[in-house]
């Protein structure tokens, strides 16, 4: 948890484009099917910037074919990248169903 906000990390390879691409879709989405906004912290970044955010991320949506190991939920979020608007609505349910059950 992040300042008492829900962290959602965001990332791609260089940190630029793509995962503010995915970033603000993710933000997006998650508005327009009722999610609070206020209680989240959207922010996107670098691969190499996880470990920086680790200790705070709830959720990781990578924008880029990343499949590390770790304690928190990681969703493939390229459908942002690539147009693929039914998987865009795939990662927004389940980021939402996620959130909805950690609420809690």
């Amino acid at each position: 948890m992040y300042q008492n906000k829900k962290f959602i990390f965001v990332c791609c390879g260089a940190g630029k484009l793509t995962s503010f691409m995915a970033a603000e879709g993710l933000r997006k989405g998650l508005k327009e099917i009722g999610i609070d906004m206020k209680k989240l912290k959207i922010t996107h970044g670098m691969m190499h910037d996880i470990g920086r955010y680790e200790k705070d991320i709830d959720i990781l949506v990578s924008s880029t074919n990343y499949k590390g190991n770790h304690s928190f939920p990681v969703f493939n979020g390229i459908a942002f990248v690539t147009g693929d608007e039914e998987g865009q609505k795939e990662v927004i349910q389940s980021v939402a169903e996620l959130l909805k059950n950690q609420q809690k």
